[in-house]
């Protein structure tokens, strides 16, 4: 269960964030889970011309490769960030965090095995500026 806040610069119009929002889960569901993804896009104050975006995504440890499921997630959200915003990968800071399954309870009820929902990780291209 990935929970991703994604906190961007002032002045993006609703259908920014709602383009940038599903790019998000889509790069999500490729790299660490393909069900129960939150994803959160929120304003913060910036100054005019700033393009710095913070990604903070928490989620459950013991898929495998976390590693390359981090640098794959960076890239696509690199990606998502150029086609959406025209934001570059130097204004991407990703913090994956980690909390034990006992954190997490969604509409009551425990989450499924991580067996059960993580994808298989693909070749992603690396991320440019």
């Amino acid at each position: 269960m990935p929970i991703i806040r994604m906190d961007v610069p002032e002045g993006l119009t609703r259908d920014q964030k709602a383009a940038l929002r599903a790019k998000v889960h889509e790069a999500v569901a490729k790299t660490w889970a393909n069900e129960h993804i939150y994803v959160a896009i929120r304003e913060m104050f910036s100054e005019p011309g700033e393009g710095l975006v913070i990604a903070t995504v928490d989620l459950r440890p013991g898929r495998g490769r976390e590693e390359e499921r981090g640098m794959a997630l960076n890239a696509l959200l690199a990606q998502a960030l150029r086609e959406t915003i025209g934001a570059q990968q130097d204004d991407l800071v990703l913090l994956i965090r980690e909390t034990p399954k006992r954190g997490f309870i969604v509409q009551g009820e425990r989450l499924r095995d991580l067996r059960l929902i993580t994808p298989e990780l693909e070749a992603v291209p690396a991320a440019s500026s």
